[in-house]
């Protein structure tokens, strides 16, 4: 159906893409692999028109296409769901799907785009009120909008960036099934992911990028899951996991604590927990079931109702988050564009926005702007993160880069004592996952306490010493390692409502 022959584009001296070749043909899922910055999203940008290639040809059923923008690629029937959301909050489901659709006439007929929308979605199994603003819908239900806004426009290639990077496993599992239903329907589906084990699962043919090149394709079913590791990094990538052994003793009851007695925030609801000093508690649970409060409350941007926090033998419930009393807690939040980052600005600015106005960054209120870079080009080394260099627009890197940048300032500009980390793994490749689960365990062996919040079962598994799980903006303490993943599950869905205890 599609071909993309010889494409290549630099960003400054960075080689993004360098004469890749890729088939798409029609009834297939497609996976395409690689590290972060090994040029997935910038190849199928190009495709979808988003950016321009330096260089190559793009051809449907034989006959080259000119895409210079989304409007062309829309109307050759390519469409993409990208990674970030691209809905308006404010407005409907209905309106957010025919914004921009140039074949509406000047008068929308609602009543009937509306009737479409709702048989698309339980053909594909992805339902959602047409009438519902945006801004009331969950993670999930939004991708499902971004899936039926591009299928409404009748497109016969669907790209979908990273589209389980958001999604609980129930969720990835309907969308998994609407995939294959668009491929049973003769439609071609391209798939970034990191995920081997899902691409393993949905897609029919592969192919990996390394540094803006094609170093393997083909069936899926020919190549196992560690032989995609080693083609996406090029070398072996070490399981990474919590040692229970004498080397990882559990945190003394004397060490410093980060506590929260009865804490009602936000949906919160009488929630007690105890973070000590060298160890890693999990928080388990679906997404929407009061992550975010608990977060936000432990770092100090939401405001507690009723009950108090303790920092350290600190009482912080009333301390305001600037307050040089309040003990510094890092923060890698979960949604990295509007809590972690300032898009317009570059890599370097971005990790001295809690630094700014101290030495040796700063004398005398201005900004030594060469140790600034020096800075900054230390850890893009240290971190792996791939830009032209630190005067680089955050804007303008993959979603794992950007995440990389925000885990640089947070773990490696200070030394917190204190860590509340979410979904930290979010975006990244299998060998910048090992590396942040180094970063969390060499801090928690340096004597933190950290506070890992995360969608990823595998993750809380292998990193920390406690899990607790979220539900209905309960707080409940599993029996941890003893309990496993069936029993944790069943108390994620509210089978469970024992007393909430520390």
């Amino acid at each position: 159906m599609i071909e993309l022959c010889g494409i290549s584009k630099r960003f400054g001296a960075l080689v993004a893409l360098d004469a890749v070749n890729l088939r798409l043909p029609e009834g297939r899922v497609h996976g395409l692999l690689g590290e972060n910055g090994a040029g997935k999203t910038t190849l199928m940008n190009i495709l979808y028109g988003l950016v321009r290639a330096d260089a190559g040809e793009i051809r449907k059923n034989g006959v080259d296409l000119r895409l210079r923008h989304p409007h062309d690629a829309l109307a050759a029937g390519i469409g993409m769901v990208h990674q970030h959301f691209m809905l308006a909050g404010p407005m409907t489901v209905i309106d957010n799907v025919v914004l921009g659709d140039r074949r509406q006439a000047w008068i929308l007929h609602r009543r009937r785009a509306e009737q479409r929308l709702r048989e698309l979605g339980q053909e594909l199994g992805l339902g959602v009120d047409p009438r519902e603003r945006i801004e009331n819908l969950s993670v999930g239900q939004q991708q499902r909008v971004e899936i039926l806004k591009a299928l409404f426009r009748d497109v016969k290639l669907l790209i979908l960036d990273e589209p389980t990077a958001v999604l609980t496993p129930q969720q990835t599992a309907q969308l998994f099934v609407a995939v294959e239903r668009l491929r049973d329907a003769g439609k071609t589906i391209v798939f970034i992911s990191h995920k081997l084990a899902e691409v393993k699962r949905i897609c029919d043919d592969l192919t990996v990028l390394r540094r803006g090149r094609v170093v393997w394709e083909g069936p899926a079913a020919s190549v196992s899951a560690a032989e995609l590791s080693l083609q996406m990094v090029g070398h072996e990538v070490e399981p990474v996991g919590l040692s229970r052994q004498a080397d990882a003793p559990p945190p003394p009851r004397d060490a410093g604590t980060l506590s929260l007695q009865n804490v009602c925030a936000g949906m919160l609801r009488d929630v007690n927990l105890e973070v000590h000093s060298g160890e890693i508690v999990g928080i388990a649970g679906v997404d929407g079931n009061g992550q975010q409060d608990l977060a936000e409350v432990v770092v100090g941007l939401r405001a507690i109702r009723a009950g108090r926090q303790e920092i350290a033998g600190t009482d912080v419930t009333a301390l305001p988050l600037g307050s040089s009393r309040r003990p510094a807690v890092a923060h890698i939040p979960t949604d990295r564009r509007s809590q972690g980052l300032v898009p317009t600005m570059s890599i370097a600015e971005n990790l001295l926005l809690k630094d700014h106005a101290r030495a040796p960054y700063a004398r005398a209120g201005c900004i030594d702007w060469g140790q600034v870079r020096r800075m900054a080009g230390n850890l893009m080394t240290q971190f792996d993160i791939r830009a032209e260099g630190p005067q680089t627009t955050i804007g303008q890197l993959s979603g794992g880069n950007q995440q990389k940048v925000i885990l640089a300032r947070e773990l490696a500009m200070s030394r917190p004592q204190w860590i509340v980390a979410v979904n930290p793994a979010r975006g990244l490749d299998i060998a910048a996952t090992g590396f942040v689960h180094r970063q969390l365990l060499s801090r928690r062996a340096a004597g933190c306490g950290i506070l890992l919040i995360s969608s990823e079962w595998e993750e809380l598994f292998a990193l920390c010493d406690r899990v607790a799980v979220l539900y209905g903006g309960r707080l409940t303490m599993s029996r941890f390692p003893q309990d496993g993943a069936v029993e944790i599950g069943r108390m994620m869905t509210g089978a469970q409502d024992d007393k909430v205890t520390r």
